[in-house]
């Protein structure tokens, strides 16, 4: 029997950790295209072989060049590569700019939060999404999951899910705790909780039904970590999840957008298909509504339709582009995400001129980097 295909698309620090990883895990023989600009996907596709070799594991990794402008490239190499699923890694937005470039583009992000880059982590996903859709492969988004599959799902872009933020969180638990797996773990949270939690609150964990206590504590390590250190562990989680999609194996754990729902949710991925294991007591509707609210400390909730920035991520907008409509800067119909996209890489593009200040302007709140691919 033919081996099934992934196709990788990016060749940053997250598509790098996922494909180390898929070359080194005990799984099903697995055929691994990454497609990505320039001579990157070479040089990953590369060092990944050469780790399966090591390891002696069955998987074979195959680069795919796509040129500078990979978005309007994406469509014919999905088409061509007609593979069994599609992982996104890529997006217009790195999540480490402060560190390499900071300025008053990552100033405006620390003001208004991280759910400002939306329509940029979005643009790509619905390309591939569509295009995986026609080719008959699932869909799974790496980038800003808990925000942009909603996003997808509100234009009927079919998308099973996406890797990290939830499942960091409870892979961070399940080592705490001493777990073999996730059985017995589940974890409800959102992306804003790889930061230390606001007013909004903390994420929510389970122990066979029981609530857990303590999660800020039991988090603490984890969000002093240094963070690109810790796609090591996204890599490693999110690869968990491509090896039981390709092979149809049984596999629980957390997932953040999962079907196009907001933020992360417990899940079992069976067969290929994901289906929500919440715990005792708490209704998907109620899962729903706290991963709203904590969309909104994030900086963007997308519901009915249409994206809606929070007030901070508004009116840090609206400062830095007085000309732009006040809709746009509060919310605007999902349809017209690629006209936001282009507008707002406009605007980073001016305001990447300007010094950031003293502070250096963090992405994320409290001071920290907010996470993505890179």
């Amino acid at each position: 029997m033919t081996a099934p295909t992934v196709l990788v698309i990016g060749s940053g620090s997250l598509a790098s950790a996922v494909c180390a990883a898929l070359a080194t895990a005990s799984g099903p023989p697995l055929r691994v295209v990454v497609a990505a600009r320039g001579e990157s996907a070479v040089h990953l596709c590369r060092l990944a072989g050469t780790r399966a070799a090591l390891a002696g594991r069955a998987v074979r990794f195959r680069p795919r060049t796509t040129g500078p402008d990979l978005r309007a490239a994406l469509p014919e190499v999905i088409r061509r590569e007609a593979p069994d699923g599609v992982l996104l890694c890529a997006s217009h937005q790195s999540p480490w700019e402060r560190r390499a470039e900071p300025s008053a583009w990552t100033a405006l992000l620390g003001r208004g939060g991280f759910g400002l880059t939306l329509p940029l982590q979005a643009d790509l996903a619905v390309v591939a999404g569509r295009a995986a859709a026609a080719s008959g492969s699932w869909f799974v988004n790496a980038c800003f999951p808990d925000a942009v599959n909603p996003l997808l799902a509100a234009l009927r872009v079919p998308v099973l899910c996406g890797i990290g933020n939830v499942a960091l969180l409870a892979a961070s638990l399940q080592s705490g705790l001493g777990l073999p797996d996730q059985r017995r773990l589940r974890v409800v949270g959102h992306h804003v909780h790889l930061n230390p939690p606001g007013p909004a609150g903390e994420a929510l964990g389970w122990l066979d039904d029981e609530p857990l206590d303590g999660v800020t504590a039991a988090l603490a390590g984890q969000r002093a970590c240094d963070r690109p250190s810790l796609n090591q562990v996204t890599g490693q989680a999110g690869a968990m999840v491509i090896d039981a999609l390709a092979s149809g194996s049984e596999l629980d754990t957390s997932l953040p957008g999962v079907a196009g729902l907001p933020g992360g949710y417990p899940v079992r991925i069976s067969g290929g298909r994901l289906t929500l294991r919440l715990p005792t007591g708490l209704s998907p509707e109620e899962a729903v509504a706290a991963n709203q609210r904590w969309s909104r400390a994030d900086g963007v909730v997308v519901g009915n339709g249409r994206v809606r920035f929070a007030p901070a991520a508004a009116a840090a907008l609206a400062e830095a582009e007085p000309g732009w409509e006040t809709e746009e800067t509060e919310e605007f119909e999902a349809a017209r995400t690629p006209e936001v996209c282009a507008r707002l890489l406009t605007l980073r593009e001016r305001l990447r001129r300007v010094p950031a200040g003293p502070s250096g302007g963090p992405e994320g709140p409290s001071g920290v980097p907010a996470a993505g691919p890179a």
